[in-house]
C-alpha cells in the first residue's frame, strides 16, 4: 500500500486488473477506531473519487477476538487512468475535525493503487478478491489492454469511414428523390387542372383568357418536365452504354484467355476455328475430279494457297449493300468476276469456300484481313458462347476426373 504523497511506481510489466479498479484503504491500529474508519471510507464514497462511483468494503471478523481487517474501498478508475494505466492517484484529503481528542485517533487515510492479480486472488482481505471476481475483473496487462483498445479504435474508425462515404453515396440519391417527389406533385396539380378544364367544356362552358393563359402555362410546365426526363433517359443511357462497353471487354478478354488454353481443332464439339481460313476439303475433292491423273493434292494445294493470298489483296472487295428488314447489309457480291471464273473452273462448293472465309474477313478484321481465332461450336456451326464454354470445360475436367479415378 502507497501513500497518497507517495512516490508513483511503473505498472507496465505487472499484470492488472481489468477493467482498471483502485483500492483506497485505512490504517487503523486498534479495534476502537474501525467506526472512523469505516465513516472515513463513507465520506470519500460520497466524494465520488476523481468522478467515479465507488464501493465501500467491509469484511465482518471471523471471530470476536480476531482483529478485522481494515475497511476497504473500491472505485473503477478506468475513466481517469485510460490516459495512464499504473499511476498512483491521490485523493482529495479528508477534512480534520476539531474535536477535542478525536483529531488524534483519526485514522489515517493511505493512498489509491490500482488493484493487481494478488488483490484478484486475495490480496489485502478476501472481501477485495470477491468484489473484483463478481465484478468481471481479469488480471491482464496495461500492454495487452492498449492493444485491445488499439484495435477496437481501428474497427471504430473504419466503420466510421464507412457510414460517412455510404453517406455521401446517399446525397445525390436523395437529391434525385426529392426532385422526383416534387416533379410527382407537379403533374398531379397539371392533371387535376386539366380534368377540371374538360369538365367545364363538357357541360358547355367557354374558356376565357384566364384559362387560355393557364393552359399555355400547363403546357410550359409539362415541357419543362418532359425535358428533363429526357436529359435523365439520355443520361441513363450513357451510363447503360459504358457499362456495356465496359463488360464487353472484359468479357472479350475472357475470351481471349480461354482461346489461349484451346486447340485448334475441329474434333471436339467446342474448339478453336481460325476466322478467314479457307476450307481446303472441298479444293482437294474437286481437284481429284479434274485433276486426277495430274498430282490433285499439289494441285489443291497450290489453288488454296493462291486464293488465301487472295482473300488478304485489299485492292479486292468483292461485295454490295443490300436492304435487309429496312437496313442495309454487306454481303459477298456473286457477281464479282473472279468468283464467277472460279465457279466456272471448280464449282459451287470451292466458290462458296472462298466466299464464306471472304465474309469471315470482313466480319472480324476488314482492314488487316488476317485470320483470327474464335471459339466455336462445331456441332451447330456457330460462334461459341462464353457460358457454353466454360461449361464444356468443365464437363471435360470431370470426365478425365473420373476416368482417371478408375
Amino acid at each position: 500500500m502507497a501513500d497518497a504523497d507517495g512516490e508513483t511506481h511503473d505498472a507496465g510489466g505487472e499484470l492488472l486488473v481489468w477493467p482498471w479498479t483502485g483500492i483506497l484503504a485505512t490504517a487503523t491500529d486498534d479495534d476502537d477506531a474501525t467506526a472512523d474508519a469505516v465513516s472515513t471510507l463513507a465520506f470519500h464514497a460520497q466524494q465520488h473519487f476523481a468522478g467515479v462511483p465507488t464501493t465501500a468494503l467491509q469484511e465482518a471478523a471471523a471471530r470476536r477476538r480476531s482483529r478485522p481487517p481494515p475497511p476497504l474501498l473500491g472505485a473503477p478508475l478506468r475513466q481517469e487512468l485510460g490516459r495512464a494505466p499504473g499511476r498512483h492517484v491521490a485523493p482529495r484529503p479528508l477534512p480534520r475535525r476539531r474535536e477535542e481528542g478525536v483529531a488524534a485517533a483519526q485514522p489515517r487515510v493511505r493512498g489509491v493503487r490500482l488493484a493487481r492479480r494478488d488483490d484478484l486472488r486475495g490480496g489485502d482481505g478476501v472481501v477485495v478478491g470477491r468484489f473484483l471476481r463478481e465484478a468481471g475483473g481479469a488480471a491482464r496487462s496495461a500492454e495487452d489492454v492498449e492493444r485491445d483498445e488499439g484495435r477496437v479504435a481501428a474497427k471504430l474508425a473504419n466503420i466510421a469511414g464507412e457510414c460517412e462515404r455510404r453517406a455521401q453515396e446517399m446525397e445525390p440519391i436523395y437529391a434525385k428523390l426529392h426532385q422526383l417527389e416534387k416533379q410527382l406533385e407537379q403533374r398531379k396539380a397539371l392533371e387535376s387542372t386539366i380534368r377540371q378544364m374538360n369538365m367545364n367544356l363538357q357541360a358547355g362552358g367557354s374558356l376565357g383568357n384566364e384559362d387560355y393563359e393557364h393552359i399555355y402555362s400547363i403546357m410550359v410546365c409539362l415541357r419543362t418536365i418532359v425535358d428533363e426526363e429526357k436529359e435523365m433517359m439520355v443520361d441513363s443511357c450513357a451510363e447503360i452504354m459504358k457499362r456495356l462497353r465496359t463488360n464487353s471487354d472484359e468479357l472479350e478478354e475472357y475470351r481471349q484467355e480461354l482461346i489461349k488454353g484451346f486447340e485448334i481443332t475441329a474434333n471436339t464439339i467446342i474448339g478453336i476455328k481460325r476466322m478467314g481460313e479457307l476450307d481446303g476439303r472441298p479444293f482437294h475433292l474437286a481437284c481429284k475430279r479434274k485433276h486426277r491423273e495430274d498430282d490433285p493434292g499439289g494441285k489443291a494445294a497450290m489453288l488454296i494457297s493462291y486464293w488465301q493470298e487472295e482473300l488478304k489483296n485489299p485492292s479486292w472487295h468483292p461485295f454490295k449493300i443490300i436492304q435487309v428488314d429496312g437496313e442495309d447489309k454487306e454481303v459477298v457480291d456473286e457477281d464479282d468476276p473472279k468468283l464467277r471464273q472460279l465457279c466456272k473452273d471448280y464449282g459451287d462448293s470451292v466458290c462458296n469456300a472462298v466466299k464464306a472465309a471472304m465474309a469471315e474477313l470482313n466480319k472480324y478484321n476488314p482492314r488487316g484481313r488476317h485470320t483470327m481465332n474464335e471459339l466455336w461450336n462445331f456441332r451447330e456451326g456457330r460462334k461459341a458462347m462464353t457460358k457454353e464454354v466454360v461449361k464444356y470445360i468443365s464437363d471435360q475436367l470431370k470426365t478425365n476426373s473420373s476416368q482417371s479415378d478408375n
